[in-house]
């Protein structure tokens, strides 16, 4: 299975971003697609990014997750979640709401996929998580994650934007059941020269390839791994 993960920066410069991040799609012609930071604004569209995008794309099952209601700098009611598109029917999904610190400005959401895949179920997790900076919310966000998933007796692939500099450094968290993308030296993030794009895979599966985008798609570079 091929996976990119993507944050899509919301609208911003939509227009000029939209073809490179086409271009990029159709060319590494990933199974599935998770996308971060995707926004319904009907001042400008009555369809989020990852659906006008999937007019060009064609995948077959699309799914979209859109509850974070935040103030908007531009406009007032400003409406974001996650997103996926996928080859594979998606079976089941599931959106499960994260606790928020009290100086933590964001409601974090993870989206949860379960694929049919040549007939085997493949569970993924969709996550974004809090900025961080002088608080560190992100490690809370990926203990609860993992915690869930734990208790839930989930071993799922964990893909997108975790907000953290150095996942490794949280590595007693998941490290006795995952294996990270970190083993490979990408930046994700290149206007501050930050890897904060990730993708944690069960010890059942191991990566065959992990690759980065160019810039243009977004703040961000798309990460791209094939899964066996």
């Amino acid at each position: 299975m091929k996976l990119t993960t993507l944050n899509l920066q919301g609208f911003t410069n939509w227009e000029e971003r939209k073809p490179n991040i086409l271009a990029y799609l159709q060319e590494a012609n990933p199974d599935v697609v998770l996308f971060q930071e995707v926004v319904f604004l009907p001042e400008i569209s009555p369809y989020n990014q990852v659906q006008l995008l999937n007019e060009t794309l064609g995948y077959s099952f699309e799914h979209s997750c859109i509850t974070r209601l935040q103030i908007g700098v531009e406009y007032e009611t400003y409406r974001e979640g996650l997103s996926l598109l996928s080859r594979y029917p998606v079976v089941k999904t599931d959106t499960i709401i994260l606790k928020k610190e009290p100086l933590d400005e964001h409601h974090r959401i993870v989206l949860l996929a379960d694929l049919l895949v040549d007939e085997r179920v493949v569970k993924i997790a969709n996550v974004h998580f809090s900025l961080t900076d002088t608080i560190d919310f992100a490690t809370g966000h990926l203990r609860e994650t993992l915690d869930i998933l734990a208790r839930r007796g989930e071993r799922r692939i964990i893909a997108g934007d975790f907000n953290l500099n150095h996942l490794e450094q949280t590595a007693e968290l998941w490290q006795e059941h995952y294996i990270a993308s970190t083993h490979v030296s990408y930046i994700s993030q290149p206007n501050l020269n930050k890897r904060i794009d990730y993708i944690l895979i069960p010890k059942s599966y191991h990566f065959d390839d992990i690759s980065v985008s160019g810039e243009g798609l977004s703040d961000h570079c798309a990460v791209t791994a094939v899964i066996q």
